[in-house]
């Protein structure tokens, strides 16, 4: 019974990485095989009540549409701006700091993402800048790797502090001291993610054919810089500031710092460099001014608390205790970052053209993906939900995540250090958010290092590094990604892509925690 009960507690993990990976299924097909393995080892092995397998369905369908409704939001104001021709002159902007596709990438994925994911969070950064990126001329599968991979680093402090804020709540006494010890761990390894960006570029593009290693080494001084000036500033603004505006102060300061810097052609190799030639009407603050309504708003509804506790009381769509049990699920609609893109894209089609047509064809022509993306998502978010509320159970069990935390635990013992990044990678790769992992995991790392007397303060932050890690592999945030770039069936490959960086990520968080430690 107690393989039976591994085999079951480690579905979710296998189950994505065995059909997506392996066998290359769609995510639709991979992820419906998943969830009905699920569904019946949860019956049969962890004996999870028929009310709670219902109510987890509910559940997971429900959280499926919040994630829905982002994807549409994102969909539709790309597809408004290529309407309007505002994507153009976006390129023609970035064309005016550089035409490398090495700095624009950087700067696009990294930066302006990590500014997204600091105003709003919940898988959205990627869905934004996978798209701009492709707008601005990246391959499809090349922009969603990279605009996975940079949302890493900044996702520990996400929207406004959130994944320690909530997702600790409780655990430890003072989220300060954890919020340090990340950022001092990022002195040694969030450095590096600019640089692994740019690399994933190099090695993917057929631009870079044939001459691979002298376009990872001329522009290695640059992404070392950008990863240096983001890191340093994260490590000052959580010291002097705090940890809730770590993820909204460091990349508007450092996109300005690097905008300035590579216009300036500072650590930049030198290119030849032609005149821009701009064939538009729209200039370049109205063009980007969507972006700027999404960036004031998400600000706007998370920092000014009586707006945010507004639109949060607005909350109809909700689901509380379904089917008679405890199972929740929060849909405060006007406070979805996708009503806030779906305000951007009427207001980018207002402001730039006169008239609504623009943002009506682009509700039009989300149709197709938003239907392919609803059929990946809706499994694996049952999945998810089954596997997260099995300590409801007539077996007296805990939950699957608890016990396959406990059984690590036992494992690794003076040497949990090692594993605890990767547990906090476990919970995010398969709940999809940074937040629900540290919820899930935050009370059992800090049990463990009481047990093997090592300091809780940096097991957890290795808990939150490893959390936001996990976000670069996850697969309803690849499913996102993938959709609204217009990617079909490639769940397997990016996910293939983009394990490697987030095992590189985490191994380096491990070993720098544990010299800490030491």
């Amino acid at each position: 019974m107690e393989i039976l009960q591994i085999i079951t507690s480690v579905l979710p993990v296998l189950g994505p990485l065995v059909f997506l990976v392996l066998f290359r299924m769609s995510a639709k097909k991979g992820m419906t095989i998943s969830m009905i393995l699920m569904l019946i080892l949860a019956i049969v092995v962890w004996q999870v009540s028929f009310d709670v397998i219902f109510a987890s369905v509910a559940v997971g369908i429900h959280k499926s549409v919040t994630i829905i409704l982002i994807l549409l939001g994102a969909l539709t104001l790309v597809n408004t701006l290529k309407n309007t021709k505002a994507i153009l002159r976006i390129n023609q902007g970035f064309e005016m700091i550089s035409k490398d596709k090495r700095i624009l990438g950087v700067m696009v994925a990294f930066l302006f993402g990590a500014l997204i994911e600091g105003a709003s969070g919940f898988g959205t950064p990627a869905a934004i800048t996978g798209p701009l990126l492709v707008g601005i001329g990246f391959d499809p599968i090349i922009a969603v790797v990279m605009a996975l991979v940079a949302d890493s680093t900044p996702v520990s402090f996400g929207a406004v502090g959130t994944p320690l804020a909530v997702g600790l709540e409780g655990v430890f006494s003072n989220l300060n001291t954890i919020a340090n010890y990340v950022t001092l761990i990022d002195l040694f390894s969030g450095i590096f993610i600019p640089t692994i960006v740019v690399i994933i570029l190099v090695l993917m593009s057929k631009d870079y054919a044939g001459n691979r290693r002298k376009s990872i080494l001329e522009i290695l001084p640059w992404t070392l810089f950008v990863g240096f000036t983001y890191v340093v500033i994260a490590f000052a603004v959580s010291r002097l500031v705090g940890f809730e505006f770590v993820s909204i102060i460091t990349p508007i300061i450092t996109l300005l710092i690097v905008t300035i810097s590579a216009k300036k052609g500072f650590l930049v190799p030198k290119v030849e460099v032609s005149e821009v030639n701009i064939n538009s009407d729209l200039s370049l603050l109205k063009a980007w001014s969507p972006y700027l309504v999404v960036v004031i708003l998400l600000l706007l509804t998370r920092v000014f608390i009586p707006l945010k506790s507004f639109l949060i009381g607005i909350d109809f769509l909700s689901i509380n205790q379904a089917f008679g049990t405890n199972l929740t699920s929060s849909f405060p609609i006007l406070y979805s970052p996708g009503t806030v893109l779906l305000i951007a894209s009427v207001f980018a089609s207002l402001y730039q053209t006169k008239q609504l047509d623009s943002f009506f064809q682009a509700v039009k022509d989300t149709k197709k993906v938003i239907v392919g993306a609803s059929l990946a998502l809706i499994p694996t978010l049952i999945m998810v939900t089954i596997y997260t509320s099995s300590q409801y159970n007539n077996l007296g069990l805990e939950s699957m995540p608890s016990y396959i935390a406990n059984s690590l635990g036992s494992i690794f013992g003076d040497t949990w250090p090692i594993a605890s990044p990767f547990l906090g990678m476990l919970g995010s790769f398969v709940s999809g958010s940074a937040t629900v992992s540290n919820l899930t995991f935050g009370n059992v790392q800090a049990s463990i290092a009481t047990q093997v007397g090592a300091n809780q303060g940096v097991i957890l932050a290795e808990q939150v590094m490893g959390a936001a890690i996990g976000n670069m592999i996850c697969v309803h945030n690849v499913v996102a990604a993938s959709s609204v770039v217009g990617l079909e069936n490639q769940e397997g490959m990016i996910i293939k892509k983009t394990i490697i960086p987030a095992l590189i990520y985490a191994i380096l968080v491990a070993i720098i925690g544990l010299i800490i430690l030491r």
